[in-house]
């Protein structure tokens, strides 16, 4: 995957097992499509077959609620801690849109400081970098903000190298302006911590159209240059024949390239062989089934292309380390409702 060369710093590989822990510190006046821009990839991830482990905290600077810009009041999990967390913050996500300046206060700059040395990344979105600069985080840094604000942002800040990028890292610092851009660093965050094609899936999901999708071959424009199109149509066919799967000479025909060039593509931007990628949409549809249906395992493994009900159930387990019994078992009792009688009632 091609990701825009706009950070200055590349963060250390991470193992993508390790629960990775989020905190949101919004503030009044804050923009719903930032929120969500940064959100929903972070959900959308968790949700993937397989996903990272990624959790996630709203809070507040005094754990009172908070109105968007638009006048959506969200109710905050909790105050930001001005003691150290059991949890390890791995990315302190601070979001706040119009009047970034009437939050500077000394309880907001005490517990933002204090928040921020027990974080391993601080990012600033929208008009936040404002409010980090004026904690003094961002001294001596490069940085970036809404756009509307970049002129009085630098002359505010005249030790700040202020830059029109869409997101800029430097070191643990990380800012960004508007939703779109958001949605840029959010997706190359992922990607540099779990890996491409966690990306690129989280990317497709939010192009999805459920009518239209698989015969347009629509995907995400995260990807750019001459392999671009082979991947997407590619990706596409993929998508059409689960049940029934196409040998790779056939779907790299229909994308228009040769084998070796689809291989050569998929591994280039996915860091994977096109025949993993298209067995993983066959054991994520599976497991889709699973979850939400009582089908047998036989015809799940018919409805996923699997020849018999132990070829899936060996793969399944390979590639999740559980089984689809167990993923079964353990929504049946995450569901499961006891029912009243008088019997019960009377032994209690």
């Amino acid at each position: 995957m091609h990701l825009p060369s706009l950070i200055l710093h590349f963060m250390p590989d991470i193992d993508p097992t390790k629960p990775q822990h989020f905190v949101f510190v919004l503030f009044d006046g804050f923009s719903n499509m930032v929120l969500a821009s940064a959100l929903e990839p972070l959900r959308a991830a968790k949700g993937l077959p397989n996903g990272p482990n990624i959790n996630w905290q709203i809070c507040t600077i005094d754990g009172l609620a908070v109105t968007s810009s638009s006048g959506l009041v969200i109710s905050p999990d909790g105050v930001l801690a001005s003691t150290p967390s059991e949890d390890p913050i791995d990315y302190l996500v601070v979001i706040s849109g119009y009047g970034m300046r009437h939050h500077l206060n000394v309880k907001t700059r005490a517990r933002l400081i204090h928040a921020a040395q027990h974080a391993r990344n601080i990012i600033g979105l929208d008009t936040a970098a404002w409010i980090l600069a004026a904690c003094d985080m961002l001294r001596n840094k490069s940085a970036t903000i809404h756009w509307q604000e970049l002129d009085q942002f630098a002359e505010q800040f005249p030790n700040i190298q202020v830059q029109s990028n869409r997101f800029v890292q430097d070191g643990k610092l990380i800012t960004s302006g508007g939703a779109s851009t958001v949605m840029d660093l959010m997706l190359h965050l992922l990607a540099q911590q779990f890996g491409p094609a966690v990306a690129f899936d989280v990317s497709n999901l939010f192009v999805y159209d459920a009518e239209n999708q698989l015969h347009r071959t629509r995907g995400a424009d995260r990807l750019h240059g001459a392999g671009a199109d082979f991947l997407r149509r590619a990706v596409g066919k993929m998508l059409l024949h689960i049940e029934t799967p196409l040998p790779l000479s056939l779907i790299a025909k229909d994308a228009g390239c040769s084998l070796r060039s689809l291989d050569r593509v998929f591994q280039n931007n996915l860091q994977m062989a096109p025949g993993k990628y298209y067995q993983m949409l066959r054991l994520g549809r599976a497991r889709d089934l699973a979850q939400s249906t009582d089908l047998p395992l036989s015809n799940i493994a018919l409805q996923t292309g699997f020849k018999s009900s132990a070829t899936l159930s060996r793969a399944f387990s390979q590639s999740y380390g559980t089984t689809i019994r167990a993923i079964r078992s353990r929504r049946r009792s995450e569901t499961y409702v006891p029912t009243l009688t008088l019997d019960t009632l009377s032994k209690d």
